[in-house]
Formats: structure tokens, C-alpha cells, sequence
């Protein structure tokens, strides 16, 4: 069928608008892309201080290690035995004396209560003479572990006391002096 009188009816379509609304999606996604690729870069400045900071934290991480790789070397070849002496300050004739020698994981513990003040620190006393004699030759490093409020003054003098004696029957005891503020 043939239209009458031999014309065409052209349709126009206004692409512009279409246009208008693809340019527009094609600024956002691009305006996104730039704000990612910004974001990536701040991430990856980010990542690379962290890796300096992680270099550094490692390098001196292994400074430690070797420090304390001769230090545990050097406790092979001797041997520290470190006391403390607590109390309860609620309850100051219960108190406490425990020994920490190196290899020992736990520490041995004698009671001073009330009468047995005495016999504990002969124990005490005995323990820290077999230790001596254990060492074989080794240098023992004898330490209080003070920090000046959990200790009585009496008990820090004894202890010193037979430290000291120690200290004199061998020449291979040696005494950690007391911290300033534990003194």
C-alpha cells in the first residue's frame, strides 16, 4: 500500500536530550574514577609508611633479639637467683620469702608467720647456700626484688644479712645492689 501523494513522513528524533543524559554518566563515572584512583593513592602512601615504619620496628626488634640472645648466653653461665619478701599490709606478720633461680619456673616459698621466723630464714638461708654449691664455680648473682613497698625493713636487713654472709664464703656470689628507691 502506497500512501497517497507519493511523500514520506520523516520523524525526526531530538537526540539531545539522550545526549545530554549520556555526557552527564559518562562525568560521574569518570569524577568516581578520579576520586578512586585519589583514594589509591592516599592508600598506597599510607601502606608504604607503614612499611617504613615496619622496617624500623623490625630492625630494631632484632636489636633486641641479639641483646637478649647474649643475655640469655650470658645466663647460661652463671646463675641468678632473685628474692622477694611481701607481706600483707592489712596483716604484717604473715608474710612471704620466695626464691626465683634461673631455669626454675617457679618459685620456692617460705612462710614467715608468727613464730617461725626464725626456722623460715634458715631454710631460706640453707636454699640459697645449696643453690651456691649447685653453681659449681659458676658466678651466682644474688638480687632483691625491691621496689620499696612490699617489704618490711627487717626482712630486707635479714636478707641482706645472709647475702652478705654468702658473699663472703665464696668468691664467685655477687650481690645486686638495691635500686635508689627501694634503699
Amino acid at each position: 500500500m502506497r500512501r497517497s501523494g507519493g511523500r514520506r513522513n520523516d520523524i525526526l528524533i531530538d537526540l539531545t536530550s539522550l545526549l545530554d543524559v549520556i555526557f552527564i554518566l559518562l562525568m560521574v563515572v569518570l569524577a568516581r574514577q578520579q576520586i578512586s584512583d585519589m583514594d589509591l593513592k592516599d592508600q598506597t602512601a599510607k601502606l608504604k609508611e607503614q612499611q617504613v615504619e615496619l622496617q624500623a620496628e623490625k630492625a630494631e626488634t632484632m636489636d633486641e633479639y641479639r641483646l637478649y640472645s647474649a643475655q640469655n648466653d650470658l645466663t647460661e653461665k652463671m646463675v641468678i637467683i632473685s628474692v622477694t619478701a611481701t607481706f600483707d599490709p592489712e596483716n604484717p606478720k604473715e608474710r612471704s620469702l620466695k626464691i626465683l633461680k634461673n631455669g626454675n619456673e617457679k618459685p620456692e616459698v617460705f612462710a614467715l608467720s608468727g613464730g617461725n621466723t626464725k626456722e623460715a630464714f634458715d631454710k631460706f638461708e640453707e636454699q640459697l647456700v645449696s643453690y651456691v654449691k649447685e653453681a659449681g664455680g659458676l658466678p651466682v648473682v644474688l638480687s632483691l626484688a625491691d621496689d620499696g613497698s612490699e617489704i618490711l625493713y627487717r626482712d630486707a636487713s635479714k636478707i641482706q644479712e645472709i647475702f652478705n654472709s654468702l658473699s663472703s664464703l665464696s668468691k664467685d656470689v655477687y650481690i645486686r645492689p638495691l635500686s635508689a628507691e627501694g634503699e
